[in-house]
């Protein structure tokens, strides 16, 4: 079950734990969805990021991981449905690039006539040889407060998808910073949704 953490007076994460994912193995399932993507981003963006295009055991564990803690902590019955959105993040210390980002963007519109709702982060393999700040999570609150969390492997944050955040940078690290990623949207099967007009041109 997910816990609630408060992180400013007016900001909550809820963070949990997941131990019975297979973490390495996982970490190897990522780098080749990577290689294997004709989408993965390049060196001109921060870290390197992919849809996941594959299946694996331990890709199906995480997803079946994260669906069941969502149905759980947001005690979800047979009236309503989630759309999952996943992809994975990769930072080693050659990437010198990181930037505040939210998860409310055009390409979700093209998705679903829902934007989505939460952002969940499973931490697969995470950076050492930290100085400051580094391999913390930054998020920049409503009210333009900065704050941040240390995460560490196995653990898994789930946090407003419309809140502004960044992964800092881990220059000195000897590992890579491997991030399993979802936006999740909660659909109510007896609402009707209408398709959003706003325009991002």
């Amino acid at each position: 079950m997910f816990e609630e953490f408060k992180l400013t007076e007016d900001f909550t994460i809820f963070k949990s734990t997941i131990t019975n994912i297979d973490n390495p193995t996982l970490v190897k399932d990522f780098e080749y969805n990577c290689d294997i993507s004709k989408y993965t981003t390049d060196d001109s963006t921060p870290g390197k990021q992919s849809r996941i295009h594959i299946i694996s055991k331990n890709i199906t564990d995480i997803r079946n991981e994260v669906l069941k803690m969502v149905m759980l902590h947001f005690k979800l019955d047979e009236n309503y449905l989630i759309s999952f959105d996943d992809w994975v993040y990769i930072s080693d210390n050659k990437n010198n690039k990181t930037c505040y980002h939210n998860h409310i963007s055009q390409s979700n519109f093209f998705l679903l006539k829902e934007p989505p709702q939460w952002t969940i982060s499973y931490y697969v393999e995470i950076p050492n040889n930290l100085k400051g700040n580094d391999g913390h999570l930054t998020f920049k609150t409503k009210n333009n407060e900065e704050v941040s969390i240390l995460p560490v492997e196995n653990q898994i944050i789930m946090f407003p998808a419309d809140i502004e955040h960044k992964p800092e940078l881990n220059k000195n690290s000897t590992n890579k910073r491997v991030v399993y990623v979802a936006n999740i949207t909660i659909l109510d099967k007896n609402k009707k949704y209408i398709k959003n007009t706003n325009t991002f041109l």
